[in-house]
């Protein structure tokens, strides 16, 4: 019977089913082709054919809906390993490995053939620990290898089913899909593919979409032109590739390199444009070029590893020289900077040039302390001199005690750092280098602008000025112009300060810098005297011009400030949106310290907003990052804020609780001051009132003779402290919010307590305690004349 009969009888089979009312669902499995299965194509709309494949059937012949399977979710995937072995056997004691359950799915690359694989060799080998298949995974290099079930003579392997893929595909893509794994990256750009390729872009962009076609590659997001392999198929062609000749995998990754270099040199070239020559075409402007760069962060990042790893140091020292300004443009990339400039070092090293080695030595020393590492910035400052001396190279030496002066400023050793300045001024004035020069003056001012000597600093950038200017570094002048605005405006002295930031901002409208514009900008009317109205237009404009020029840094501090004019006019909801924004800029750079000081302010808009419930969130959020980040007294105010917060939602008692942590953080600090003024709040006058000291004596004294180890721990101590003293001064009221906490506390013992003998126990301790405490101090009768006097009405 030929094909065409066949197909005949099986649709006319079909078709008398569809007549009768029942449907059928028609399942190929692991089709190879369109072709494959045109005939089997229902005609009739009644039935379905679902289809699974490698590879992605579609064509003019065949119109199919299409449903990608990628690889699972971490959770699902180690749901998978685990189902598997639950099912074979309930009671397995590797049920409860879930750690190493997870370590192995991310092993597989949560690829499911690989998860079954891998499951199957458990339920096999019921002696075999999960960890043990987790080490044998561990090398990727033999992965593929471990990931193989053998059964009765079938054999089920990851390869085996990579290779199927692979071999059905032409000659020259098969070219393509092994030079793909010379990207060491997440994911590889069409353009980085062309180089890789050594082909035209069209051309490369056919050839990646006929691998993703057979299942081998997938473009994500889909039109991004950004291509990812998965990890196993990354190994897979990484093993294809060793059978390639050293050269010509060498070729192929130097026309990466190469490629990488003009684009970062391209994209640096649009971030800082100090002439007025013609921008290099690969970037439309500036925002375009800072994209590209996150984009290709983590691949350039690894390829300046492997280009270090496998013999190409002279790339890896132009690389790092061309990326390091924008890793440095954000604190959350500094140890990206730190990494790549260390492996210039290893490199300048290995090729035997000290002047590169004192050079990336010299940058190094510039990063380091963004990193916390401030000694070691010092130490390879001071090597980079070190080797200057050595060689004689008095220029470099110089440029080296600029970079020693700049750590050791951030050492806060100022002095060593204004002699370390100072000498390498000397020493640029005597080479006649105007460039180090300027460099020494700009280091020197600002060593002693963070000291405070303001004149002398003055002076130095005056001087700084004049230089770049007959320099006609125009670029440098208006940074230094802003710079002596803002130390004549801490002497001061507003009026020059203006003038010294207009002069600044008329500098780069002549040269067309609209970031350096908006810099200027952002100085200018910081302090300027200006109606909010037009601060707030001001600041508006401002913020376009930093989105538009694509620098998040000096956006986030226009929306604080716009906030805080919007808050000025009464515009709460307008402030709350610009906080909100600029708090959303500084979690993406991972400033938390900056983050912090916006949840302040936005904390506060969104309470005068009336949008308590929201105000109180910000809030917690705000104590926890100064918890994390260690800092107590900080904690401390956004406690106190916390409680004006929930006092304005008439939640008193979580509002006495808020300012009685805050209370015991200060006393920690021994803050007497900022613990003073929160008792003020609470009702406990120890400041500024008719007997105040004995007030805070008699305070003292209950807090001293409270256990230690009282089960109400350090607050609930303070907080009897508090009842006390209020009843004594017949604060009825403190008095109860004060008795109503602790109380509150002691009924949580008993919620949060599972021995349920221990927690009545616990709890009825802490309240004969407190009881006992309260009798000592309280005078109950006078207490209650003292109320008394207060309700009673004056008689006539």
């Amino acid at each position: 019977m030929t094909p065409d009969e066949q197909t005949g009888l099986c649709q006319a089979a079909l078709n008398r089913l569809a007549d009768e009312g029942r449907a059928v669902l028609l399942i190929a499995d692991d089709a190879s082709s369109a072709l494959q299965i045109e005939r089997l194509v229902p005609a009739r709309s009644e039935h379905r054919l679902l289809v699974t494949s490698r590879h992605l059937l579609t064509g003019p012949s065949l119109r199919a809906r299409l449903f990608g399977l990628d690889e699972l979710a971490p959770r699902g995937a180690a749901d998978l390993i685990a189902e598997t072995l639950r099912h074979a056997r309930p009671d397995d004691p590797r049920l409860r490995e879930t750690d190493a359950i997870a370590e192995l799915a991310g092993h597989c690359g949560r690829h499911p053939l690989a998860l079954h694989i891998a499951a199957s060799l458990l339920t096999t080998d019921p002696g075999r620990a999960v960890a043990a298949l987790v080490a044998e995974l561990a090398d990727a290099h033999t992965r593929l290898d471990v990931l193989r079930y053998e059964d009765g003579g079938h054999t089920t392997a990851v390869q085996a089913a990579f290779h199927l893929s692979y071999q059905r595909l032409l000659p020259h893509h098969r070219q393509l899909f092994r030079q793909f794994a010379l990207n060491p990256g997440p994911d590889t750009s069409t353009d980085a593919a062309a180089a890789l390729w050594g082909q035209p872009r069209a051309r490369t962009r056919n050839g990646l979409a006929a691998l993703a076609r057979a299942g081998l590659l997938a473009e994500q997001p889909v039109g991004s032109e950004r291509w990812r392999m998965h990890d196993l198929l990354r190994v897979y062609a990484a093993r294809l590739l060793e059978s390639d000749s050293a050269k010509w995998r060498s070729t192929a990754f130097s026309r990466l390199l190469k490629h990488c270099q003009k684009l970062v040199r391209a994209a640096n070239a649009h971030l800082h444009t100090y002439d007025d020559g013609p921008l290099p075409d690969d970037f439309r402007d500036r925002a375009h070029a800072v994209r590209w760069l996150e984009e290709e962060r983590a691949n350039l990042m690894a390829l300046i590893a492997r280009a270090a790893a496998t013999g190409h140091p002279r790339e890896v020292l132009d690389l790092q020289e061309e990326i390091r300004p924008f890793l440095l443009s954000r604190r959350s990339y500094a140890p990206d900077a730190v990494t790549v400039t260390q492996l210039a070092v290893d490199c300048a090293r290995e090729i035997g040039h000290p002047c590169c080695e004192a050079t990336a030595l010299n940058h190094l020393s510039q990063i380091l302390p963004d990193c916390g590492r401030v000694e070691e910035a010092v130490e390879a400052a001071s090597k980079s001199l070190d080797i200057s001396r050595a060689r004689g190279d008095r220029r470099r030496q110089a440029t080296a005690l600029t970079s020693l002066g700049a750590s050791l400023q951030r050492a806060e050793r100022f002095e060593d750092a204004v002699k370390a300045h100072t000498e390498s001024l000397s020493l640029s004035q005597e080479l006649g280098d105007q460039g180090c020069t300027g460099e020494a003056l700009m280091g020197l001012a600002d060593t002693l602008h963070e000291t405070h000597r303001y004149d002398e600093a003055t002076d130095v950038l005056t001087e700084s000025v004049r230089h770049f200017a007959a320099m006609d570094d125009w670029h440098a002048q208006g940074l230094q112009l802003m710079r002596l605005g803002d130390t004549l405006f801490a002497m001061k002295r507003s009026v020059e300060a203006v003038d010294a930031f207009r002069q600044a901002l008329a500098l780069y409208q002549e040269r067309g810098d609209e970031h350096h514009q908006a810099i200027a900008l952002q100085h200018l009317w910081s302090v300027s005297d200006m109606s909010a109205e037009e601060a707030v237009d001001n600041y508006q404009r401002l913020v376009a011009v930093c989105h538009k020029v694509c620098d998040r840094a000096l956006e986030s501090v226009a929306l604080n400030a716009l906030g805080g004019k919007l808050k000025q006019l009464g515009r709460y909801e307008e402030a709350v949106a610009a906080y909100r924004e600029a708090a959303t800029i500084h979690e993406e750079r991972d400033e938390e310290r900056l983050l912090i000081s916006v949840l302040l302010n936005l904390g506060i808009a969104l309470r005068t907003a009336g949008r308590i419930t929201e105000a109180a969130e910000v809030h917690e959020r705000e104590i926890e990052l100064a918890r994390a980040r260690g800092d107590r007294h900080k904690e401390a105010e956004a406690l106190e804020r916390l409680a004006t917060t929930l006092r304005c939602g008439r939640r008193r008692l979580d509002a006495v609780e808020a300012r009685v942590r805050a209370v015991a953080i200060y006393r920690d600090q021994e803050d007497t001051r900022c613990e003073g003024r929160v008792l003020g709040d609470l009702g406990l006058r120890v400041r500024d009132a008719p007997r105040a000291d004995r007030t805070e004596a008699g305070y003292t004294w209950v807090l001293a003779n409270l256990l230690p180890n009282d089960v109400v721990g350090q607050e609930g101590r303070i907080l009897i402290a508090l009842t006390v003293m209020h009843a004594r001064a017949g604060h009825v009221i403190a008095a109860f919010w004060s008795w109503a906490s602790p109380t509150r506390i002691m009924w949580g013992l008993l919620d949060e307590d599972e021995d349920e003998n221990q927690g009545p126990e616990l709890y009825f301790h802490a309240l004969t305690q407190l009881i006992k405490t309260s009798l000592y101090g309280v005078r109950p009768f006078q207490a209650l004349i003292t109320l008394r006097n207060r309700l009673r009405r004056p008689t006539t």
